[in-house]
């Protein structure tokens, strides 16, 4: 829409950064791909879930998204100890168990009606993994372990370790198909029974920030409105960065064609369109340690803050950014 900019001598020449926010993020719990629950095809709804997904984002902006392979310490609910209601109060009681040695932890929490805000206290059963509400006589309502306790606010000091970090455009296809290495990897290199393991499908939007020296001109703008940059090499660079911040193990093997390929399109952003450094910001509007991102190179954090550049060694990381986030910035669940 908005491509003409580009070939404006006061743009064209001004020297600018990348700011890189994300703005949307999709969290699927592996073990829901391989045991469907036992009333309801978990796998196929995920899989149109991520469908639609792509369908909208091809629609509006042709997005790439940039998806987190992750592992967590397992949690599953106590089926030996059924929910209760607290005798004083609305308080739901229920007990979940953590890890390999299944630690057994109380949990206390509160339900209210969506309509009225008013506590609620609607009949409760559980399974390992799945709680189920029974609203009335003919709707009732499951969510997995995970989601519960995201919804509900919970937090049990367990963060989400990064292993992986990809990039695709069919979100239904990569890497849930089977066929992925980084996922097999993963897998083989992680305790099955010790953790849990997520697909985290991100959207980013990138903005091409600067000003004029000579006619102290600013400017902001989203790539997605000049396509400065094809959609294909703003994912690719998005990927590159965020594999040598958190530089995991599992991406080590292939570690040094990654920061070349890094190196090679910041050069290229530098020379063709005179931009000097990509930062990236990955936070939620809503924080949950379900999103508290660390590897073994980051330390676990809601905000993830980080510049790369262009330095005499070849492509950099440094914490931080010139830029202030802006008000709006952080994805979405």
């Amino acid at each position: 829409m908005f491509n003409f900019i580009q070939g404006e001598p006061v743009y064209r020449e001004s020297p600018k950064d990348w700011h890189v926010e994300l703005t949307h993020s999709t969290c699927v719990w592996y073990d829901l791909l391989l045991n469907p629950h036992e009333n309801f095809d978990t796998r196929q709804q995920i899989t149109d879930y991520l469908k639609g997904l792509q369908s909208i984002v091809e629609s509006q902006l042709d997005k790439r998204f940039i998806y987190f392979l992750a592992a967590r310490t397992k949690l599953r609910f106590c089926t030996s100890k059924n929910p209760r209601y607290s005798f004083l109060g609305n308080a739901l009681v229920f007990y979940i168990e953590v890890g390999r040695e299944r630690i057994r932890r109380k949990l206390v929490t509160k339900l209210f009606d969506a309509q009225t805000l008013k506590p609620i206290r609607p009949p409760v059963e559980i399974s390992d993994r799945f709680i189920t509400f029974h609203y009335t006589p003919t709707r009732k309502v499951s969510m997995s372990i995970h989601d519960f306790l995201q919804s509900s606010a919970i937090e049990l000091g367990i963060n989400t370790e990064i292993h992986y970090i990809g990039y695709t455009k069919n979100p239904s296809e990569r890497p849930i198909n089977g066929a992925h290495r980084g996922l097999s990897d993963m897998l083989y290199r992680v305790s099955t029974e010790e953790y849990d393991f997520f697909i985290f499908y991100n959207l980013f939007k990138v903005l091409s920030i600067g000003m004029s020296p000579s006619t102290a001109f600013n400017f902001c703008f989203a790539n997605s409105m000049l396509d400065e940059i094809n959609v294909d090499e703003e994912g690719r660079i998005i990927e590159k960065a965020l594999i040598k911040y958190f530089s995991t193990e599992t991406q080590e093997l292939n570690k040094k064609n990654e920061e070349s390929e890094l190196e090679n399109s910041l050069e290229r952003l530098g020379m063709k369109n005179n931009i000097g450094s990509v930062c990236v910001h990955i936070e939620m509007e809503e924080p949950h340690e379900l999103y508290r991102f660390f590897s073994r190179s980051v330390k676990p954090s809601d905000r993830h803050i980080f510049t790369c550049r262009i330095a005499g060694s070849g492509a950099e990381i440094i914490e931080g950014s010139k830029f202030s986030a802006p008000a709006t910035s952080g994805g979405n669940a």
